[in-house]
């Protein structure tokens, strides 16, 4: 008899999002099936877990909801694909009360959320994490964590990274320097000297993951340097484009956003320099470069580590 698993991830964030991994692998040995996954379009999942063996189906919604008719629109696709898949259960990584009440007009036996808020009325007592409406919201990482190990009845989830076959290159180093906003960006200026450190180390190539939004801060960093030092450059491309250069990274270093955590996914060593956010805890991969213990966290706060810090770190290299 068939039993489909749908795990639901609309997200907070590329970079959340991809820190989930390890938990949908669990639910998935825990499980042993294949999960059905609906995330948003922001998620690429399919670019980088189409080649995984834990995956049944992927499923897209939209990005923007804003304005009753999106609303509606992605209400309507939403409660199609629970429809279609004859879940048996499904695990909700969101706060949304919506979503639960879609999954219930689904007609899907077991739903598991959060329980954040109102949502919490629509939940079973043992089918979330939070105890009532009032509770305190926890990181959303840890969030995940703690509501897949009550539901799955575990003690841990462990870190399982992807699986891939690419070589290392030992020369070649991802530099993060895509962000989701300022206060994530620790500066043009910072990366191009730290590079030049790393130059003179004798790291000749380097990936620069970055965004759209960051083609003219490749244009800076790489105007920096001679031909001799090696770039290639992300900012006009898809994230399935990315994926096979950032696979043979030595590591990565940079900005808290998706690729960073890509990497550590991909069993990188990846150095997050944070500022306006409290470090990860998901991976000893996943190394925290934070602010100074006596720095307020704020939107600032990234623009107070110095690059005489982060050269301390690899100046043992």
């Amino acid at each position: 008899m068939s039993h489909n698993v749908g795990i639901l991830a609309p997200g907070k964030g590329w970079g959340n999002f991809v820190s989930y991994i390890s938990c949908f692998k669990t639910i998935s040995r825990v499980r042993n099936k294949k999960i059905i996954l609906i995330t948003k379009e922001f998620s690429s999942a399919k670019s980088y877990l189409e080649d995984q063996n834990f995956v049944k189906e992927f499923h897209q919604l939209p990005d923007n909801k804003k304005g009753i008719l999106k609303t509606i629109i992605y209400i309507i696709k939403l409660y199609k694909i629970l429809s279609k898949a004859n879940l048996d259960e499904i695990f909700i990584f969101h706060s949304s009360a919506t979503l639960v009440l879609i999954s219930l007009l689904a007609n899907i036996k077991n739903i598991y959320a959060p329980g954040i808020k109102y949502q919490n009325f629509f939940l079973k007592k043992n089918n979330k994490l939070y105890v009532n409406f009032f509770s305190k919201s926890i990181d959303a990482v840890v969030e995940t964590t703690n509501l897949t190990k009550k539901i799955l009845q575990i003690n841990k989830i462990e870190f399982i990274p992807l699986e891939h076959n690419s070589l290392v290159d030992e020369k070649l180093i991802g530099i993060c320097i895509a962000c989701s906003g300022p206060e994530k960006q620790w500066g043009k200026e910072n990366y191009a000297n730290l590079i030049k450190f790393l130059v003179k180390k004798n790291y000749k190539k380097f990936l620069l993951l970055s965004g759209k939004d960051q083609s003219n801060l490749e244009k800076f960093i790489i105007n920096q340097f001679s031909d001799q030092v090696k770039f290639i450059v992300t900012s006009a491309k898809n994230i399935n484009e990315v994926v096979p250069d950032l696979k043979k990274c030595k590591f990565v270093i940079g900005n808290d956003t998706g690729f960073s955590h890509l990497a550590v996914a991909y069993n990188k060593k990846t150095y997050v320099i944070l500022g306006d956010c409290p470090p990860h805890k998901y991976s000893n991969l996943f190394i925290s470069i934070d602010k100074d213990s006596n720095i307020e966290r704020s939107k600032r706060s990234i623009g107070t580590i110095k690059l005489e810090k982060i050269l301390k770190i690899f100046n043992n290299f």
